[in-house]
């Protein structure tokens, strides 16, 4: 239930997320003293306001001056829906909205926001095997090289030593060329599942490993290839059976907005032995690529190497998610779920006919998005988004969530933590909750450890806190922290990492974060993985931590409540009401992101708590960086 209570006046509906055959109640209860209320409705509609429906709310008693009214909402529709009440008072209208400012319902003539609920899928679900699970992402090309597999080295790639910087500078005819490898390998991975296992990872996230003509091999070349400097097929279906004999899933990125213009599908450079797109109407593979107005190739974001793929062409639909096409090929290899690059740009059709493949290869498959935004305000293709509500994606990549951990530790900003928290528990559905990807670092953005101590951090109330305005220059002058740097980054990355930990969802890892890794934006985010410089006291930090969230054993389905929160500590708890034995298990969290002393109120629940994990704390005090996490059963 919901409560939203004001000055005489409260409202209460069911829940902000329900599926759409379960019944929606919405309850008012207001004073007599604002006058003799002859009707009662709530009004509801859908984004940009449409389908929208009055419902009569029904009187149903008056006790102590308070009149309750109430009525079901049925719904037709997924989808984000917004609702508030309109009254006629003595014979005028009023509204009661969602007063956000003063966090309660009130009368207002303004359009202040409505309260949101989201309808989702009656059969939705997500695999339960990657709920509240750690993950880590891998860079492939820059986490471990296995000697086991040395490949014929190609003439047009860079092979630079191991731990050097990587290519960083632009040429003279202003390109970027990310054609220097480090010649990272599958196989290096396989070598390294016993460090992770230690770390208490359970799903590995790999970026794209199939043949491209750059490092990042977001370009892709040929689908049905395991890129040669990273391995070969073979090698994939090692790695994931090798993974799978110490309980650890492997999801793969998947590449299907668009493709590398030097790939055998569009063969700009004439590389390989087919008719390419580029070479006119004749190939079998030009209607698979969107033509602008002109009658030209639309590349992405105007880069010129990657040529959008057409979502609504048959034939590109059968290649990817057809019977025996590319999805099916891969989870021939054992792989157990996909991360969707740029689901934004992805129709819900497409993402939905991929997640009719992931399901029928595994049913238990998991699919994540790349979806930097609210996933479900989000709008595209001129209306809203739906890939969030059952029938495609299973989770998402939580920017939003990284966004406001870094910007409370760095900038002690805890309201915008408090909101951003709040809006993705009451407007995500429950059932994702459990599997969303909460990172503190990726590929895409500046390491964790430089956003949380570097310089050029801006401190913003509308940016996304990576987000730096300086050149790749200045970003290579002011890589290397300053030993001070480092040591308020380890700090507050231990700060950042316990928050990110405890909080619903499945705390994500990028590759090297756990041993001092920093750096800006790519490619500095994509350092070699310091194998021979491993910061040992970090690395102990984020075994320990693992221990201690494997150790709470109800993150996966257990619910929050933020105790308090201000721009000193972050204090919160998770809890479960464990039915069968009628026993309540809680977990108990702070941390301290200042160099203070502070007193911290702890609920009587943790009385005779179990300490889980403790740094700088002492009963109700916590010192300076502290963190204190207690279970009680």
């Amino acid at each position: 239930m919901n409560y939203f209570k004001g000055e005489k006046i409260q409202v209460v509906a069911s829940s902000n997320t329900i599926r759409i055959s379960e019944k929606y109640v919405i309850t008012l209860q207001i004073s007599e003293d604002y006058g003799f209320v002859d009707e009662a409705k709530v009004v509801i509609n859908e984004q940009k306001g449409t389908n929208e429906r009055e419902i009569i709310m029904n009187y149903i008693s008056t006790k102590n001056k308070m009149s309750t009214f109430s009525c079901g909402v049925p719904f037709n529709n997924v989808g984000l829906h917004y609702f508030c009440i309109k009254l006629i008072v003595n014979n005028q209208v009023k509204w009661i909205k969602n007063d956000t400012k003063n966090k309660c319902a009130s009368f207002t003539s303004d359009d202040v926001p409505y309260w949101t609920v989201t309808v989702y899928e009656d059969d939705f679900k997500v695999p339960d095997w990657a709920k509240g699970k750690l993950m880590y992402q891998i860079f492939p090309d820059r986490f471990y090289k296995s000697e086991n597999y040395l490949p014929i080295p190609l003439p047009e790639r860079i092979t630079k030593q191991w731990g050097e910087m990587p290519n960083w500078d632009i040429d003279k005819n202003g390109k970027i060329h990310n054609n220097d490898y480090f010649m990272g390998n599958l196989k290096g991975i396989e070598e390294k599942l016993d460090y992770l296992s230690e770390l208490g990872v359970e799903i590995i996230y790999i970026n794209p490993i199939f043949l491209s003509q750059s490092n990042h091999r977001y370009d892709t070349a040929d689908y049905e290839n395991i890129d040669p400097y990273l391995g070969t097929n073979a090698d994939l279906k090692s790695l994931c059976k090798k993974a799978h004999e110490r309980e650890i899933k492997i999801v793969i990125d998947g590449v299907f907005n668009h493709t590398g213009n030097d790939s055998k599908y569009f063969n700009e450079f004439k590389n390989y032995n087919t008719v390419g797109a580029y070479q006119g109407t004749q190939s079998p593979f030009y209607d698979w690529y969107k033509k602008n107005n002109k009658g030209g190739f639309e590349y992405w974001w105007g880069f010129k190497n990657l040529p959008v793929c057409d979502g609504n062409n048959l034939a590109w639909q059968n290649f990817v998610y057809g019977k025996d096409g590319i999805i099916d090929k891969w989870f021939s290899f054992g792989i157990d779920g996909l991360r969707l690059d740029v689901a934004d740009e992805l129709t819900d059709e497409f993402i939905e006919n991929i997640r009719k493949a992931v399901k029928r290869n595994k049913p238990e498959g998991l699919i994540i998005g790349e979806v930097w935004d609210n996933a479900i305000t989000k709008e595209g293709y001129g209306k809203q988004r739906k890939y969030l509500l059952g029938k495609g994606l299973d989770s998402v990549m939580n920017y939003p969530l990284t966004n406001a951990i870094l910007k409370y530790v760095r900038f002690g900003k805890a309201d915008f933590l408090t909101d951003t928290i709040n809006e993705i528990l009451t407007q995500y559905p429950k059932e994702v909750l459990p599997v969303l990807m909460n990172s503190l670092s990726t590929h895409d953005i500046t390491r964790a450890m430089t956003t949380l101590a570097g310089d050029g951090i801006q401190n913003n109330n509308n940016n996304w806190i990576w987000d730096i305005p300086y050149s790749r220059d200045w970003q290579f002058t002011k890589d290397k922290l300053t030993k001070q740097q480092y040591e308020m980054a380890k700090n507050l990355l231990k700060i950042a990492t316990v928050i990110q930990y405890f909080l619903p969802g499945c705390p994500c890892i990028y590759y090297g974060d756990e041993v001092g890794l920093h750096g800006y934006k790519d490619p500095f985010n994509r350092k070699c993985f310091p194998w021979d410089n491993i910061d040992e006291e970090l690395y102990k930090f984020f075994i320990e931590l693992g221990k201690a969230r494997k150790q709470a054993g109800i993150l996966a389905e257990a619910e929050l409540n933020i105790i308090e929160a201000n721009e000193n500590i972050f204090v919160f708890e998770r809890y479960l009401n464990a039915i069968s034995n009628n026993e309540k298990c809680r977990v108990f969290v702070a941390v301290n992101r200042t160099d203070k002393e502070i007193k911290i109120n702890i609920p009587i629940f943790y009385k005779d708590a179990k300490s889980l994990f403790e740094i700088n704390c002492n009963q109700n005090m916590i010192s300076k960086y502290g963190i204190m996490i207690k279970i009680a059963e």
